[in-house]
């Protein structure tokens, strides 16, 4: 639950983070586009035949001005209004193919970022998602690359077509009169200035606007899924208050972001109002003075219009180009980091010997969590970790998949350092089951089979259902195995995931198998049928697990006591008992009803 003082730590966090990006920004501001364009695959013919089909229109609109002074001159003929009709038809045309071919670019982009963002999010150390909101990794996949997607595929091709356009118009007007020229010229820098300004307002904003819409997310995907909690205690004033005070300060982003749009809209209106009061006068005056005649000041008004247009094109590109750096700060925050180190060559699908922590010291941030630990677990045995919470237990399951590396001290499976096995296949010969069970939207089936390589045939799925004590259930649903599982395994009971989950493990017939808390929410006679499963499962194989439940501790061939992040003790269940006073402590607290542990919390 979210306190206050909790969203006010959120919020100067967040401040300090958009702070920081902008800083960041500020000294690499062309950096994320050039990252971007040497790692994505755009398609850069596509690009280039929106700026081609931009180009023409441009082209086209230089070319209308001159028909006009003509025909407004008394030259006209069925030529010249055949010319202005293809003209102004040619410009439809295009307008429509531009539609066509950046709409499809666009969605092309759209998926290109998104497969490139997301294959360097699932190459990411675990470490990294400790760190960071899966929210607003999601965030950066969609909206971010939404944004970034059309930038490529629109703005790229209006900001060149606008220079030309731009450039051919001001080279125009000043073969009419010069005096009419300077007096749009001079308005070019109030009109650059106030597309500078608006740029850097909308980059702040845009950044601002975007962190408290995540944490407006953030904080509705936390509380929802929990509402059951929250009537429960009573809660729900307390959760409306803070879902409100996010949404205000999301309101108050927007809100600003309305008030700076407002005031950059005057400004670019008083703007066009001097241009045009300019171009009237110096027009009237001219025309009056015989120095130039209605037709050619129709046509000078047009192309300077033209010119005008242009110009804001090009602030508003730049003011686009401006939003779309924060968003290109925020996928290469993700894809600039390292992905997993994968140094080892060997095949660890090859090896079958004993697994070595040899003096393995590790802390999470500044928090010392294992020091110098030293155990063995043997090749065809049951090895058990136990001990009080915070001791350890949970992070050496998490060493053994190399999720982290050891800050001292090697782990080795026989006579070969983890580092030196190649990391896919080191993964591949381990199964785990953690404490949380986690399955993915599916069928069971699809939960039981996820992971495997290939087809898996039927026997094998049920091979597994049956060792899990799975199958019983599983039948008793009337579409069986084809059962869908809901978000989450939401339509399955905790015992009925966690059997799954085993299942799962079992079927990849790994010869490292780790189980942290596998059992702890299954009944007696299902954990009884898991722990004869294991049993048979030991022989060639080397099972490490966490276990609070001293019965099935009892069962193990070797037995680690942790305490204060290190070995107390090892052995046997009858030496333990004989000469470790903690491992008594643990048997006789659950003896008498009292757990012996909670689930392991990282301290």
């Amino acid at each position: 639950m979210m306190t206050k003082r909790n969203n006010q730590s959120s919020t100067q966090m967040m401040k300090s983070q958009n702070v920081e990006l902008e800083a960041e920004n500020k000294k690499q501001s062309w950096k994320p586009f050039l990252h971007l364009i040497r790692s994505v695959k755009l398609p850069w013919l596509l690009i280039l035949l929106c700026i081609i089909i931009n180009f023409t229109q441009g082209y086209l609109t230089l070319l209308f001005p001159e028909y006009t002074e003509d025909i407004y001159a008394g030259n006209f003929t069925p030529a010249l209004a055949v010319t202005a009709v293809l003209v102004v038809l040619g410009q439809s045309i295009l307008t429509a193919l531009l539609q066509f071919v950046a709409g499809y670019t666009s969605n092309l982009n759209h998926m290109r970022f998104q497969s490139y963002i997301w294959k360097k999010l699932s190459r990411l150390p675990v470490s990294y998602f400790e760190d960071h909101e899966p929210r607003d990794l999601i965030s950066r996949t969609t909206q971010d690359t939404m944004s970034l997607s059309e930038f490529f595929a629109y703005s790229i091709s209006y900001f060149f077509s606008s220079i030309y356009t731009f450039l051919g118009s001001l080279v125009l007007i000043f073969n009419y009169d010069w005096r009419l020229a300077l007096s749009q010229a001079i308005i070019i820098p109030v009109c650059y200035l106030v597309g500078v300004i608006a740029g850097r307002v909308y980059f702040k904003l845009n950044n601002r606007i975007q962190g408290k819409l995540s944490d407006m997310t953030r904080y509705f995907s936390a509380v929802l899924p929990y509402l059951t909690l929250v009537k429960l205690f009573g809660q729900e004033n307390r959760e409306e208050t803070n879902g409100n005070y996010w949404i205000e300060k999301y309101a108050e982003v927007n809100f600003q972001s309305s008030l700076a749009g407002s005031a950059i809209s005057v400004a670019n209106t008083l703007s066009q109002v001097l241009r045009e009061l300019l171009l009237i006068l110096m027009g009237v005056w001219l025309i009056q003075e015989g120095s130039l005649e209605v037709s050619a000041w129709i046509a000078f008004y047009m192309y300077a219009n033209t010119l005008y247009n242009g110009m804001q094109m090009i602030m508003a590109q730049w003011q686009t180009l401006k939003r779309n750096q924060g968003a290109c700060a925020r996928i290469s925050a993700v894809t600039s980091v390292p992905e997993e180190a994968n140094p080892g060559t060997l095949d660890a699908t090859a090896e079958n010997k004993d697994l070595v922590f040899h003096n393995v010291s590790f802390a999470y941030q500044q928090n010392n969590v294992l020091n110098e630990v030293s155990f063995t677990a043997k090749k065809g045995q049951v090895t058990a970790i136990v001990g009080p919470s915070g001791a350890g237990k949970s992070t050496i399951l998490s060493l053994v998949e190399r999720f982290y590396e050891p800050k001292e001290g090697e782990i080795l499976l026989g006579d070969h350092k983890a580092s030196e096995y190649e990391l896919k296949s080191w993964r591949q010969d381990i199964a785990y089951i953690p404490q949380d069970t986690h399955l993915f939207s599916g069928t069971i089936r699809d939960n039981i089979a996820y992971g495997m390589q290939g087809k898996v045939s039927e026997a094998k799925i049920l091979e597994a259902a049956k060792k899990a004590d799975a199958y019983d259930f599983i039948m008793g649903f009337e579409k069986g195995f084809d059962t869908p599982v809901g978000e989450n395994g939401a339509r399955l009971s905790g015992g009925q995931r966690q059997r799954i989950a085993i299942a799962r493990a079992l079927l990849r017939d790994a010869r490292v198998l780790l189980l942290d808390e596998a059992t702890s929410n299954l009944d007696a006679e299902s954990e009884y049928q898991v722990e004869q499963t294991l049993k048979e499962l030991s022989e060639g194989r080397t099972i490490l697990l966490v276990a609070h439940h001293m019965d099935t501790v009892k069962q193990a061939d070797h037995i680690i006591v942790m305490e204060n992040s290190r070995v107390n003790g090892e052995g046997t269940h009858e030496e333990l008992m004989n000469n470790n006073e903690l491992y008594r402590r643990l048997v006789r607290l659950q003896a008498g009803g009292k757990l012996a542990g909670e689930k392991e919390e990282r301290t």
